[in-house]
């Protein structure tokens, strides 16, 4: 995996210390194949970071009307807070999640009381000061069929020159990784239970049809039915082609 190109636009600035921790942070990335994979770097991420910040990844939808964001992995996301969000609607008007994708989002700096905030604006702002949720940083990436949305909370995020560094460095990567992980779970979630595990056992075990129909003591004509199923489901016409559009790790 090579690095993006808001990666190689801010090298430049960058000290030698930050690169150095960058590498095996890059490496790991590597290694990521699952949701759980993908929570245990964060785990990790979280532990390494100056006060182990609250951490939040989510996703939404690039298309305007159904772009309420869904949670994905939560590490220590204030629970309050995301109830009050999701009744509210406050994905509608919070400027973080409204700026521009692509670059580290300083939360003091679009919290901040401005002069033409609309009424709902300031009470969202208000909300947040009362729930100690004005500092933190974000990182937004438009991938695909999706947005991918990493958050954390707290002033050192925000604050600390050699933190921002190494995140501004390795939170584009991460969005990446982390959108290949989420649309193929996304894809997997159209199957019923009983169509994920024939799946499971014919693309990740190598079992022929025969033998899926064996292990699950089912009729060889109801695993190809499941398997019919969830060919038309994606619109192809093999299993190879089945595994690739599901499975792929590159999200194609």
């Amino acid at each position: 995996m090579g690095l993006t190109p808001e990666v190689v636009s801010m090298l430049r600035e960058v000290t030698p210390m930050a690169m150095a921790q960058l590498v095996p942070w890059q490496r790991s990335l590597l290694a990521i194949s699952d949701r759980d994979d993908l929570r245990a770097f964060l785990l990790g991420l979280q532990i390494s970071l100056p006060g182990s910040p609250p951490l939040l990844l989510a996703r939404m939808s690039r298309d305007i009307p159904t772009r309420t964001p869904i949670l994905a992995i939560d590490l220590g996301w204030p629970g309050r807070w995301l109830d009050l969000y999701r009744r509210r609607s406050w994905h509608e008007v919070d400027p973080v999640i409204l700026a521009g994708a692509g670059r580290p989002i300083v939360w003091s700096d679009e919290l901040a009381p401005q002069d033409g905030d609309s009424r709902r604006l300031r009470d969202f702002k208000s909300a947040c000061k009362r729930a100690g949720m004005m500092h933190g940083l974000t990182y937004i990436a438009d991938r695909d069929e999706c947005r991918v949305i990493i958050s954390m909370i707290g002033e050192a995020v925000e604050r600390e020159a050699y933190t921002r560094q190494m995140l501004a460095l390795l939170l584009p990567s991460l969005a990446n990784v982390a959108a290949r992980v989420l649309a193929r779970d996304a894809r997997m979630a159209k199957f019923t239970d009983r169509e994920r595990e024939v799946f499971d056992l014919l693309v990740w075990e190598g079992l022929t049809q025969k033998q899926v129909a064996k292990r699950l003591d089912i009729s060889l004509s109801t695993v190809k039915i499941y398997l019919k199923n969830m060919r038309k489901l994606h619109g192809v016409k093999t299993l190879c082609q089945l595994a690739y559009r599901v499975a792929a790790v590159d999200g194609s």
